[in-house]
């Protein structure tokens, strides 16, 4: 029998990155590849008690459909997780997901038509990258460096863009500890973001997993902040600094496209579970989160500690790399002329397992790079991965 696929689906094609990490499962292999919060973490004896209690005072709200936006109670609790991190927002700006990727989802499908431009930064995270391509969107990549978008480069896209008579539907942009690269934008680049962006009337994604994973204990102001909630939409996720199996996150948005967002949401799932919302919004409002977050800081902290100090120790000079201060990951670039897809198997049989830098790149570019991620391996792991990951590319080089 014959079937026809849709134009959308023939966009879609296997992750590279997941193709090639079924090796990091190979018995011995150090994988530095995913982006796994420490189970450790998890607070499963909270979660267990919290569940009966919601079962049995709020059973028939938590086993029911609920609204589309998500429960008040849900809503509350986020709005105050938010104010604790210095972001405020009132519970009419905000509509809940099924984790921040269906966010993304959602706004594809609201903003994108098949090759309208829009803006990211180069590297950016592999979800929002699968998302708007399967949209059909024209990519126009940013590079960046250790204050994050390179702003001028940004002007000149959007003045080339202007000329064809285009322009982008967004700026989309992962401010804070940036998955994959752990680079963090400067205040001064914010500010000049949101400036650049309101004059020409482009709205920014603000996409934030990590926000609340500062080692320095300090936040620059969010761009929802520094906006005033003007032009820009944040997404939130529990699943970084919690734990993602619940599937959980949030946007937060002026009403008038948080509005569109729940009519969208109507058909494609009709509610985020009750379930896990009410579950999620008591643990907030028992004061649990930010207990979380802490002791997420104190674990991730050391071992990124761990990796700097094993790749300062262990990498050759020709090596550089990115030197986060907070989230779970970190990023190493080789010199140009060594492909880190090419040389993976090397490193698998030398134990340890990465990330490839290409697949973040909206533009098939940085085939040099790759992610490290430090918050799932031991500290013991870090050091001797680090130590084998060099001894790879001391061969290769």
């Amino acid at each position: 029998m014959s079937f026809k696929y849709s134009e959308i689906s023939k966009r879609i094609v296997r992750s590279e990155i997941r193709e090639i990490l079924k090796w990091s499962r190979k018995p011995g292999v150090i994988s530095f590849g995913g982006g796994l919060p420490d189970p450790d973490l998890f607070p499963i004896e909270d979660i267990i008690n919290i569940t009966k209690d919601v079962l049995t005072n709020k059973g028939y709200l938590a086993l029911q459909y609920g609204p589309t936006k998500g429960e008040d109670d849900m809503l509350d609790a986020l709005k105050q997780h938010m104010a604790e991190f210095g972001d405020h927002a009132s519970t009419e700006e905000i509509c809940i997901t099924s984790s921040s990727q269906q966010g993304l989802d959602l706004l594809s499908m609201l903003f994108l038509d098949e090759n309208e431009p829009i803006i990211m930064e180069l590297p950016s995270y592999l979800g929002a990258i699968q998302a708007f391509k399967r949209s059909g969107a024209d990519m126009r990549g940013i590079p960046m460096d250790d204050e994050g978008m390179d702003i001028e480069f940004l002007i000149k896209v959007l003045d080339e863009l202007q000329n064809q008579g285009k322009k982008p539907r967004f700026i989309y942009t992962i401010p804070d500890f940036q998955n994959p690269s752990g680079i963090t934008m400067s205040l001064n680049r914010r500010n000049n973001l949101i400036e650049i962006a309101h004059e020409r009337e482009i709205l920014i994604l603000e996409d934030s997993p990590y926000r609340e994973l500062s080692f320095t204990n300090k936040t620059l102001p969010s761009l929802w902040m520094l906006s005033e909630g003007k032009g820009v939409i944040m997404l939130k996720t529990f699943s970084k600094i919690l734990f993602p199996g619940m599937r959980m996150g949030w946007m937060v948005g002026e009403n008038v496209h948080i509005e569109k967002i729940i009519m969208l949401k109507q058909s494609v799932d009709l509610c985020t579970p009750s379930f896990n919302q009410l579950i999620l919004g008591e643990y907030i409002k028992k004061g649990k989160m930010k207990k979380t977050i802490e002791k997420a800081i104190a674990c991730y902290q050391p071992k990124s500690v761990a990796m700097l100090s094993a790749l300062e120790k262990n990498m050759p000079e020709e090596i550089s790399w990115s030197k986060p201060t907070g989230g779970m990951f970190l990023w190493l670039r080789l010199p140009e002329r060594i492909d880190t897809k090419e040389i993976f198997m090397n490193a698998i049989e030398n134990n340890v397992a990465y990330v490839i830098g290409r697949p973040f790149h909206c533009d098939n570019s940085g085939a040099n790079t790759m992610r490290l991620n430090y918050s799932f391996p031991s500290i013991e792991q870090i050091e001797k991965g680090i130590h084998q990951l060099a001894k790879t590319i001391e061969k290769v080089l």
